[in-house]
């Protein structure tokens, strides 16, 4: 008994670590798995929300977060390709491999057909379907990465 005292004394600081390591994995675990993709569908859309700076300094608050017009275009396939990672990763606890590839498809090329759409909108802004294009590539790219990922074993064993 006097070992099971030392041993949470010795430890004053880790409460703290503990419950946010316990946090992290909460986020993580396969029930709350939908929250990471929807957020990072978050984080896209406030990307594609930043009016067009046409000219004018500071025109907006979140004008340095603008990217060169290459750049925009060729940062669709990472960003995309990430996207539908996600989708796959979270899909894979809830359904069969092949429907959860459809889905994450599907979810990832819904979101860039929306944001593009969503882009009209937006002062200064436009949509385009070679921005579509990229995100299919990146979506395509990102799906293939999770398999070569969980076929070298880093990634959870799929729903059987």
């Amino acid at each position: 008994m006097s070992t099971d005292r030392k041993k949470r004394s010795s430890a004053p600081g880790r409460e703290g670590s503990s419950i946010i390591v316990l946090l992290v994995a909460r986020v993580f675990s396969r029930r709350l798995s939908m929250v990471v993709p929807v957020l990072y569908m978050g984080l896209i859309l406030v990307g594609a929300s930043i009016p067009a700076d046409n000219g004018e300094a500071g025109s907006h608050s979140l004008h340095f977060l603008l990217l060169p017009s290459l750049l925009q275009n060729l940062v669709h396939i990472p960003a995309y390709g990430l996207l539908a990672f996600l989708w796959r990763w979270c899909l894979d606890a809830y359904v069969q491999a092949r429907t959860a590839v459809v889905l994450a498809l599907v979810l990832t090329i819904g979101f860039g057909i929306f944001q593009e759409w969503y882009q009209t909108f937006v002062p200064g802004r436009y949509g385009s379907v070679s921005d579509v294009v990229l995100d299919v590539i990146g979506a395509f790219m990102g799906l293939w990465a999770y398999n070569r990922i969980r076929n070298l074993g880093f990634c959870p064993t799929q729903k059987q």
